[in-house]
């Protein structure tokens, strides 16, 4: 088995060590940490958010325009007819 060097902050070597338990290396530590990750798909996730109309409204707009900054930055120009735009404009 091989072996890495990182590097944490104060904060997160302080929070791995509180959740060390005895006998166990920061290895082990990890190890059970990540093995406790959820491993579903992300459609598995769908319909779990009820969400109502002016939420909808509020998170189109906002991802409306984080796309129109992409494209203007990436292109430079903004596509007219984007996805997300006529998605909000028929809510």
């Amino acid at each position: 088995m091989g072996y890495k060097t990182i590097s944490l902050s104060d904060e997160a070597y302080e929070t791995l060590a509180s959740l060390k338990r005895k006998g166990e290396s920061f290895t082990d530590v990890i190890l059970r940490l990540c093995s406790k990750t959820a491993k579903k798909p992300l459609k598995g996730f769908a319909g779990f958010w009820n969400m109502t109309d002016e939420e909808e409204k509020k998170i189109f707009g906002e991802v409306s325009e984080l796309w129109s900054k992409y494209e203007e930055g990436l292109l430079g120009h903004r596509f007219s007819s984007s996805i997300i735009e006529k998605q909000t404009r028929s809510s």
